[in-house]
């Protein structure tokens, strides 16, 4: 049996990146749109607001153009009123008003609107406390977004905000990268699904509860990406190889968790190593087992059993590779350099993926982070808000020095800044 291949974390990284290219483009309906990347620019094909209309509940006044004083007279003639409707109005003189509703169309010959609380009304006569100024609480035409003006650029995401803005610009399909179709197999025949809201489920002397795919589930959800299948598949190769066809059929993307190793009943590594998936070893602690390749034309990327390395090598393979392939910039969480409130020491040529928890800190003071570097298993997810890919030459790193932290949900206060 020949050695793995071996590579660098950066080197694998490329790989899976290549594998799972960029997605097509499609046009979509607007309400089909959301968390999608945009993959050409929105233009507005009208303008917002397309008429002038009223900014408050009150009065439009026709004071024939001019700037009016406290000191003049303001008084006008009530002679009808506005709402938020269609319809058409004539053009107003001076002299003049009419009540008005918010967003109400602004009549020609309307030189304010005056907000309620500043008028005082007797009968159809109506009087002004204080100045008005030429065009007071009237929106105009397009001063929100003009006609032919760039509402977001490729690469935008669809958030709830932009998909409101094209609906109210009267767009309604937008070109955006597909989310990829991703499967996950978890592989061990000791593994048993656990089923909530029963009671608990009594294991066997050797059986585990299956954890990996709901993690990775989450995970992939949270970069934008669908899961379109999950499944627990046992040891037994001709199992595995059926559930990799079926998987495979459906997704873009298959990841599995689980047997890879160096044992002698490592179900994923004998099954796909002769069929397209290449496996190795990689610089990287917890998850230095990895494979990918295609499998019958469809991209697979294989991790670890543990779950702690499953997580770690999610986060420095597949996360960055589906991300960009959906046309998302950057990892979309925020990074900062905190410094260690303890010693550590590291493994020079290895990168180490650590759980921690970054405090809030001053605005302007460093933050001070406490990573978990005890345990190989995810209940260093406890407390923990952000991990790092610690890689360095250094021995040891002493308190005090900096290290650079992705911060997760749930981090504190200020910290993403």
């Amino acid at each position: 049996m020949s050695a793995p291949i071996a590579r660098s974390v950066a080197e694998h990284a490329a790989v899976v990146a290549e594998l799972i290219g960029p997605t097509v483009t499609a046009t979509v309906p607007l309400c089909g749109s959301r968390g999608s990347v945009t993959a050409s620019t929105i233009v507005a094909g009208t303008r917002l607001p397309r008429f002038d209309n009223s900014a408050v509940d009150g009065f439009a006044v026709a004071a024939g153009g001019r700037r009016l004083t406290v000191d003049e007279r303001q008084e006008f003639e009530l002679v009808g009123q506005i709402n938020a409707e269609p319809g058409e109005y004539p053009r107003l003189v001076a002299g003049l008003a009419l009540r008005i509703m918010t967003g109400a169309p602004v009549p020609d010959g309307v030189d304010a609107v005056v907000a309620q609380e500043h008028v005082t009304r007797d009968g159809d006569r109506i009087r002004i406390a204080g100045g008005i100024a030429p065009s007071l609480n009237i929106r105009a035409a397009g001063e929100e977004v003009p006609d032919g003006a760039v509402i977001a650029r490729r690469g935008a995401v669809m958030t709830a905000g932009l998909a409101g803005l094209c609906a109210a610009l009267g767009i309604n399909t937008v070109e955006v990268y597909a989310k990829l179709r991703v499967a996950i197999l978890s592989t061990g025949s000791e593994l048993v699904e656990g089923s909530a809201g029963s009671p608990r489920h009594e294991l066997r002397p050797g059986e585990i509860l299956a954890s990996n795919a709901i993690m990775l589930t989450h995970a992939v959800a949270e970069c934008g990406a669908t899961v379109v299948h999950t499944a627990t598949v046992s040891d037994d190769p001709e199992d595995f190889l059926d559930a990799m066809t079926r998987a495979g059929a459906l997704a873009d993307v298959v990841i599995t968790s689980g047997g890879i190793g160096f044992g002698d009943h490592d179900v994923v590594k004998s099954s796909l190593r002769d069929r397209g998936v290449d496996l190795c070893i990689v610089n990287m602690r917890p998850g230095r087992p990895q494979g990918a390749g295609r499998f019958e034309g469809v991209a697979v990327v294989t991790l670890p059993g543990n779950p702690l390395a499953a997580l770690a090598s999610f986060e420095a393979f597949i996360r960055p590779a589906l991300r960009t392939a959906m046309g998302f910039s950057g990892d979309g969480r925020p990074t900062l350099r905190a410094q260690l409130n303890h010693t550590i020491d590291t493994r020079p040529g290895t990168v180490r993926f650590i759980l921690g928890a970054v405090a809030n800190a001053p605005s302007g003071s460093v933050p001070v982070v406490d990573l978990t570097t005890t345990g190989r298993g995810l209940s260093a997810v406890i407390g923990a808000n952000c991990f790092t890919f610690l890689d360095t030459d250094r021995p040891r790193l002493a308190a005090g020095d900096l290290v650079t932290v992705t911060v997760e949900g749930g981090a504190p206060g200020d910290l993403a800044r």
